[in-house]
């Protein structure tokens, strides 16, 4: 079990929901996958166009100034795991957990045992718990890491197109810091930072075809 901010959850998860493949006819891709490492928690989506990961440190510093009681220990002991969960079931977390700006550091516990994520507040707040199920088929999601570290050499590029409203979603990750876009060839992934926890891709629009 490990314990992380309700914003920082809620956040990270609702960072990567504009980049997962919206049609449930392709459950591979329909979906968010959640990875702890034993030290990071991380979020990833794609919709076989672009790549969205987000991540959250327990040494992240809050984005609000708030103080933080004595016996929250943020983080855990949890051996690394990797949980991938719906569409649905990532869209119904975040609207079931998400607090008001100065409540972002109220503690969530996030549990995956035996192929569930439970997930329920710290102290007693009157919110049940939310179990999701983990589908056997959600298990081919793609490497999306791989697809990234692969196209990382950058590139000069006299000028690339894109789906406008492809490169707007970047738009709707949490505003922590300038976008910076990297390029990487004219027909490969074009990388997208936002500050130090969140990293994407796009695809550019090939030539011949009209960016939307």
């Amino acid at each position: 079990m490990i314990t992380v901010p309700t914003g920082e959850l809620t956040g990270t998860i609702a960072d990567v929901l504009p980049f997962v493949f919206p049609d449930p006819d392709l459950p591979n891709l329909n979906c968010v996958r959640l990875e702890w490492d034993g030290h990071m928690l991380h979020a990833l989506s794609t919709d076989r166009y672009r790549i969205a990961w987000s991540a959250w440190h327990p040494d992240d510093d809050p984005d609000i100034e708030t103080q933080d009681d004595l016996f929250t220990n943020w983080g855990g002991a949890d051996d690394p795991w990797t949980a991938t969960i719906t569409l649905d079931d990532a869209k119904e977390l975040v609207k079931v957990f998400k607090l008001p700006t100065k409540e972002q550091r109220v503690p969530l516990t996030v549990d995956f045992t035996n192929g569930q994520v439970t997930v329920r507040r710290d102290r007693d707040t009157g919110y049940t718990a939310l179990r999701l199920d983990i589908p056997d088929q959600l298990a081919e999601f793609p490497d999306v890491r791989k697809l990234l570290t692969d196209s990382d050499r950058v590139e000069p590029i006299a000028g690339l197109a894109f789906n406008a409203k492809y490169l707007a979603d970047f738009g709707k990750v949490r505003p922590r810091a300038p976008m910076q876009l990297s390029f990487t060839g004219a027909t490969k992934l074009t990388h997208v930072a936002i500050g130090k926890r969140f990293t994407g891709a796009i695809m550019p629009v090939n030539e011949g075809q009209e960016a939307a």
